[in-house]
Parts: structure tokens; sequence; C-alpha cells
């Protein structure tokens, strides 16, 4: 299968991965509605609505909008993980991000994901840096509104500027695919360092096929892309 063939079997996975993302959710809020489990499916679910999102702006005249809803979803997967380790200074994390005060609770603890993707088989997984990338292009940096520019003078200027469409677009359906792909391994696989979350393997039966056939695909495009053209030092590498 080429990208094309993914992207379009996409939103049916993702539907399949949000439909029990929903219902473990709903059993996890009636237990507890403030428990560990039940903040990380509320961060799952996030991150699902925030990529179905992304799909309805991976065209010419939206992309630049993609990158805003990328970070969001970056930051709701990578705390998603986060809040998964089984240990108490986790769970006293999530009783102040329930709280909801003014604190760092809702940041991810990159260095301790990055190490755990690494010793299950998915080293260089870099959410730190890759967190930061987005940042530089979700934020009205110069680098952001550099991209908005040549974005935006694909529709407006007169003449539009033709660009290169294809080559674009296929780094955003990437960057998409391997969000699902990410997100079904973050919300599904149980491992002895995290609380399981006790999805029902059974009711996705399309998910882990898919989940490979993403990676396989936008693993080569991302990493010939990997630095964009942020210049060093505009991102904490």
């Amino acid at each position: 299968m080429d990208i094309n063939d993914i992207f379009l079997a996409a939103p049916d996975a993702l539907l399949e991965l949000t439909t029990e993302l929903i219902r473990r959710a709903d059993e996890e809020y009636k237990k507890d509605q403030n428990s560990q489990i039940t903040a990380c499916f509320l961060l799952a679910i996030r991150s699902a609505s925030l990529l179905s999102g992304i799909a309805r702006l991976i065209m010419p005249e939206t992309h630049d909008s993609s990158e805003v809803l990328l970070r969001g979803f970056l930051e709701a997967r990578d705390l998603l993980l986060t809040f998964r380790f089984d240990h108490k200074g986790t769970r006293d994390k999530i009783n102040h991000w329930f709280a909801g005060k003014l604190d760092n609770s809702w940041k991810a603890e990159h260095t301790k994901c990055e190490q755990l993707m690494a010793r299950i088989g998915y080293g260089g997984s870099e959410f730190g840096r890759r967190w930061s990338m987005t940042t530089t292009l979700a934020h009205p940096t110069v680098f952001a509104s550099q991209n908005s520019v040549v974005c935006a003078s694909s529709w407006a200027a007169n003449p539009p500027r033709i660009l290169d469409f294809q080559t674009m677009m296929q780094s955003k359906v990437a960057d998409y695919l391997a969000g699902i792909a990410s997100l079904i391994v973050l919300a599904t696989y149980d491992i002895p360092e995290l609380v399981s979350l006790g999805c029902d393997l059974n009711r996705m039966p399309n998910i882990d096929t898919f989940r490979a056939n993403a990676f396989e695909v936008s693993k080569p495009i991302l990493d010939r892309i990997k630095d964009g053209d942020l210049p060093p030092g505009s991102y904490r590498s």
C-alpha cells in the first residue's frame, strides 16, 4: 500500500480507536471521575479528536492551520504517556492536573517518555524535540509567519504563487498518519511500567495493521524532513 491508500484508510482506523476509547472512558468515569485511568482516557480522546480535525486541514489552502492543531495533539499525546507511568509521582501530578490550577501539570515529561519508547522498540521518538519544533511553527514566531506567507500566497496572491503541493501535502499526510499510529501504541499497549487502560483489542480488529502500515510509509518521509526548514537555535534540540 502507498501513502494515499493508508490516508484513505485512516478515518476508519481512527473511528475504530476512538469508539473504544470513549466506551472505556465511560466505564472508568463511572467508577472514579478523577482516577489516573480516567485522566489517561480524557487525554487519549482529546488526541484522537484533534487528529480528526487535522485530517480536514490537509489541503493546500489550510495546511498552515494544521501546525497549530498538531502542537495541541502532540501535547495531549505526550501527556497521555506521562500519565500512564505507574508510580505515586505520576498520580500526584494528575491530582494537580484535575484541579486545573495555574501550574505545569499539563506538561509532558519528554525525556522519560523517550526512554520508555526506546525500551519497547520505538527509539528515536524525540518527543521533546518534535514538540519544540512544532511550537516554533504554532506560535507567532518569524518562522511561523514566513510559513503563513507562503501558504496564503498560494491562494490569495495575484497571480497565485505556484507551489509543489504534492511534496508539501505528503509531509502533512505523513505527520497525520504517524500521529494516529503513535496514539494507537500509547493508548492500547500495556507494558509493566504503565497502568493498564484495558482496551478491548477485539473491538478494534483493524488498528494494528493500520499502525504497521502507517509507520512504514510515514517514517521515511519524516526522516527526510526531520529538521524541516528551521535553522539551528530556533527550537530546542
